[in-house]
């Protein structure tokens, strides 16, 4: 018996029975990531918080912050889709790079503070 009805139900069992495979529309491409550079970007902002809060920079002007942003950028780099499995251990090195460097940012900025006036004070003297 090969009604309408049947051949409809022959279609649908054959169907359940082959396997589904979705296509990914450009294939070179990885698969979108997301918790990799939300995890440094978190991971940056406490690091630059804790640095800049044991250092004796809050006392000073806001602009002594700006070099903060190199570890930001190198983090935000971490957003960029990868296309290769290379690109995407790149960017996990450079999100771990710009929160490592964020850490460390205010003694470096103290440093070269100290540096700085420790070399106008031998030119100028007393």
């Amino acid at each position: 018996m090969n009604t309408p009805s049947s051949a409809g139900w022959q279609q649908q069992q054959q169907q359940q029975q082959q396997p589904q495979t979705h296509v990914h529309p450009h294939p070179g491409e990885t698969q979108p990531w997301l918790l990799v550079p939300a995890l440094f970007t978190a991971l940056t902002l406490v690091a630059a918080g804790l640095g800049y809060a044991s250092s004796y920079l809050p006392r000073c002007p806001l602009w002594f912050s700006l070099p903060y942003l190199v570890p930001l950028g190198l983090t935000a780099l971490a957003w960029r889709r990868p296309r290769t499995q290379a690109q995407r251990t790149n960017r996990i090195v450079a999100g771990s790079i710009g929160a490592g460097l964020a850490l460390f940012c205010a003694k470096a900025v103290e440093t070269v503070l100290m540096f700085l006036g420790l070399a106008l004070w031998l030119i100028h003297g007393d």
